[in-house]
């Protein structure tokens, strides 16, 4: 039996993950956060492993998914 328990960063639950996206500056509210999860919406971080009908996420995907959805302006710059 395979007993290695190591993992390159740690499996979050999906309440546990906005929390700590939140503590590292990409603060999300809970209603828009279950929206973008929704399977129909499917806008959510990217789901590493599912725990019964739980999914678990990656800490460092689901960080890259939250740096993707950043840009550097907002909207269209008028002249």
């Amino acid at each position: 039996m395979n007993t290695d328990t190591s993992s390159p960063s740690p499996l979050l639950t999906r309440e546990s993950l906005r929390q700590e996206l939140a503590n590292r500056g990409y603060k999300i509210s809970l209603s828009y956060w279950n929206k973008i999860n929704l399977p129909s919406v499917n806008a959510g971080p990217p789901v590493a492993k599912w725990w019964g009908k739980r999914p678990l996420h990656d800490l460092n995907a689901a960080l890259a998914w939250a740096e993707s959805r950043c840009s550097s302006t907002r909207g269209k710059l008028v002249a």
